[in-house]
């Protein structure tokens, strides 16, 4: 059973008490709640950084059941949240899981050490407005030095790997006229194709792999099998996974085309129409008597009169699934794909009928079986016509799946039509709880990949980046600043990045305590500003000795600043938005110093 922390259970405190200068020195000690409860959360969620991931369990007391995860976001999404400020960090993660999928764990790491560093400045003293302006500007020196330090795809791919650094170094050396132009938008995009074309996919998939190599090699062979059909890059939008419980890790696999489980009644359908081409039909939303489209207003006050009795004694449901089975009837369609949910009803009443059913298929999914069959989206199965039907379509049978008795429990089958790209993951486990993380592995691998065709350039892994954020900090508070709160605040920030890169060597077995990777990384800056060349793989000597890899550890620019900021943003959101409703204070009011929180 996993531990998720103390901090998910308290309880908020929503009075306030203003108080004198001399009483706010002598009760100082007392942190603030909220950025508490964050960093306790971020806490269970350590071991989760790096490559090497220790998965908890999770047992619902009050059900039995039990969860396996291996990342922020689905332990977030496991946990009874009972606090606001839980909630509040659990939308932040899933919004950013939902769009980058990947990332999750430094996002939950760093908005811990962040909350920590603003704990710090609160018992110190500094001003909530101060500690805003100057964790704001730290992230944005580090951001800036990133941004500098972003290789291209084809340094990566083609060039040997250069340490940060030693590169710096290099650079110094150019003309101005033939260095790199970096685009400073927030999202650092560039979809420059002739670098993708250039570059070695493998190297770059290898370099953003981040310890999930076979995982990684499955994105490789569904980005071939889609470079065969005249995609210039990894297309997110046309990959499916397709997780299956039973066969071991090994026999996972890519196939061109849908691969979906059908039951063991509809596998007779399958058998009837295979080799042959098909008509299709395609549904958004469910499919059901009772389904009404997003906005859909039932006329109110409206009674229905007849003067012809039922004399069937058919229900609602049952006339409704005769005529939708009557419309598929009529136009021959084959095969119906649905984005929602199918009433069982009408799916039991189609096999007889050889009519195929397949419910819960995405929707960028269907606009493709659109694209290529000719086939128009309908929201209601009622709007079905002629001109609705697509045709083309080819269904295969794959392979039968059966249960540890026997019998065929369901049989994975392949449908495609001319001219699509689309490809499915096979993935494949033993373990049925460890599907949910092996499918998160492969979209991870999936988006970063993608990521790096985007984005165009890279960032230096393996504690690189944050090395470097760390010695910009340090460079940017011996130059003499103004604020000497500004100052407390950059230290405390660089102290964090410490805390990232001991808990991401320590995870990594190259360390046996904290104290340890932060002697080497102390050793290893002060050697740095010494002059000296050194690369920081001396940092990974131990692990690089086991692996006997040459290939170099990279992370997207586009995740990676997007958790940082996303980290920060919701600190100083919750520090600021407790600040007002405790205090009564609105931002700009230089009475911070006179408040005290509990």
């Amino acid at each position: 059973t996993c531990a998720v922390g103390s901090g998910l259970r308290t309880r908020d405190i929503t009075w306030r008490r203003k108080m004198s200068r001399a009483s706010v020195a002598s009760i100082g000690q007392q942190r603030h709640i909220a950025l508490q409860q964050l960093e306790a959360i971020a806490t269970t969620t350590h071991s989760f950084l790096g490559p090497n991931k220790r998965q908890k369990f999770i047992q619902d007391e009050d059900g039995g059941n039990v969860a396996l995860v291996s990342s922020s976001a689905r332990l977030l999404e496991n946990v009874e949240m009972d606090s606001s400020v839980a909630q509040l960090l659990n939308e932040t993660i899933q919004a950013h899981q939902k769009i980058l999928r990947s990332g999750t764990n430094t996002l939950v790491f760093l908005t811990g050490i962040w909350s920590r560093v603003a704990l710090d400045c609160l018992h110190r003293g500094i001003s909530v407005l101060r500690i805003k302006n100057a964790m704001t500007k730290g992230l944005e020196v580090c951001l800036e030095a990133c941004r500098r330090s972003a290789v291209c795809l084809e340094e990566v791919s083609g060039k040997k790997d250069l340490d940060v650094f030693e590169r710096k170094k290099t650079e110094e050396k150019l003309p101005q006229n033939i260095r790199l132009t970096l685009k400073h938008s927030r999202h650092f995009t560039s979809n420059d194709l002739q670098a993708v074309k250039s570059a070695d996919v493998s190297h770059v998939a290898h370099g953003v792999s981040h310890g999930c190599q076979d995982s990684m090699n499955l994105v490789l062979e569904a980005y071939k099998l889609q470079s065969g059909y005249n995609t210039s890059a990894l297309d997110i939008q046309k990959l499916v996974t397709c997780p299956v419980s039973g066969p071991s890790e090994k026999h996972s696999r890519v196939l061109h085309g849908y691969v979906v489980l059908v039951s063991a009644e509809q596998s007779s359908v399958v058998q009837h129409l295979q080799e042959q081409t098909l008509k299709i039909a395609l549904v958004t939303g469910d499919l059901s008597e009772k389904y009404r489209h997003v906005g859909f207003n039932r006329p109110a006050h409206i009674t229905h009169v007849t003067d012809r009795p039922d004399v069937t004694c058919a229900s609602r449901e049952e006339r409704w699934i005769e005529k939708a089975s009557k419309t598929l009837r009529r136009l021959s369609v084959d095969v119906l794909l649905v984005s929602g949910a199918v009433s069982v009803k009408l799916k039991d009443h189609c096999i007889p009928y050889n009519i195929l059913v397949v419910e819960g298929v995405r929707t960028d999914i269907l606009k493709d079986f659109s694209t290529s069959t000719g086939a128009v989206l309908v929201s209601y199965i009622t709007q079905l016509t002629e001109r609705c039907v697509g045709r083309g379509l080819k269904i295969r049978r794959w392979r039968e799946f059966s249960s540890h008795g026997g019998k065929n429990e369901s049989t994975a089958i392949s449908i495609t039509a001319a001219g699509t790209s689309l490809v499915t993951a096979v993935i494949t486990s033993s373990v049925r709880a460890e599907l949910r993380s092996l499918e998160d592995r492969f979209w991870s691998c999936a988006h970063r990949l993608h990521q790096a065709f985007t984005d165009g350039k890279l960032l230096r892994g393996a504690a690189a980046t944050e090395l470097l954020c760390i010695q910009q900090i340090y460079k940017s508070t011996r130059t003499g600043m103004e604020n000497p709160h500004e100052k407390v605040v950059m230290q405390l920030m660089a102290d964090g990045w410490m805390d990232y890169i001991s808990t991401l060597m320590l995870n990594c077995g190259t360390v046996s305590c904290k104290a340890e990777a932060r002697t080497s990384v102390t050793r290893l800056l002060r050697l740095r500003e010494d002059g000296e060349p050194v690369c920081v793989k001396a940092l990974w000597a131990p692990m690089e000795a086991e692996t006997d890899s040459e290939t170099s550890v990279y992370d997207n620019v586009t995740v990676k600043f997007e958790a940082w900021r996303r980290a920060l943003d919701l600190v100083l959101l919750v520090l600021q938005s407790d600040t007002e409703i405790i205090t009564g204070v609105s931002e700009g009011e230089n009475v911070y110093n006179e408040f005290v929180f509990l």
